[in-house]
């Protein structure tokens, strides 16, 4: 049995069900799933898969690139919205290559925290048995921002968040690299940057934590 504590990722399209062409945007996600598995494969330690309709999740062995991870398949099927949930915790069976077939209290804290992630209209939820309520505002808060970037905005700050530098961004984008500052700018992004720093060092910090 694993003694390790991981971080279990499930994720979901929001709003599926009034997407036109469910098949194209499923053709990108695969894409993006294949992509994020090879370019991410260090700290990866079960690879993504799609498990039931629009729904996919992997496991991580630690929280070091799940910010660039969300972002990335955010950019992926842009302006598509997804929500992710992610359980810190064990699992109780033998750990598999993909992320199917296995069980654990990860995985119970994700689905959980995917489902409140449905119900409060928020990004990304986090779940750690009693730990989790110091992630409770920055879902609440980042979720309230989102909301109010423009399209435009959210696939620069996806980028950026993925890792993407500013020209790269602009080049990615058909824009100037001042465009792509302006954009940052109007979306607040080094405070978010900020918050979302402190909330990848709390889930470091949980990690530590739990028994």
């Amino acid at each position: 049995m694993a003694k390790s504590i991981y971080f279990a990722v499930i994720a979901d399209i929001v709003g599926s069900r009034t997407i036109t062409d469910r098949g194209a945007v499923q053709k990108r996600l695969i894409r993006a799933i294949t992509s994020i598995n090879k370019s991410l494969a260090q700290t990866i330690r079960s690879r993504f898969v799609l498990t039931v309709g629009d729904e996919f999740q992997g496991l991580l062995a630690s929280e070091e690139q799940i910010v660039a991870i969300m972002a990335s398949f955010r950019s992926a099927i842009h302006p598509v919205e997804l929500r992710f949930g992610i359980g810190v915790g064990r699992i109780s069976t033998p750990l598999r290559p993909e992320a199917l077939g296995m069980d654990g209290p990860c995985f119970h804290f994700a689905r959980s925290a995917l489902k409140r992630a449905s119900k409060r209209g928020t990004p990304v939820e986090v779940e750690a048995g009693e730990l989790q309520e110091p992630f409770s505002i920055y879902a609440l808060l980042y979720g309230a921002l989102r909301g109010r970037w423009t399209l435009r905005q959210r696939q620069v700050i996806d980028l950026a968040m993925s890792g993407m530098e500013g020209k790269k961004i602009a080049s990615r984008l058909s824009i100037s690299p001042p465009a792509v500052t302006q954009h940052l700018g109007a979306a607040s992004w080094k405070e978010i940057e900020q918050a979302t720093r402190n909330w990848q060092q709390a889930l470091a910090w949980v990690q530590q934590q739990v028994t």
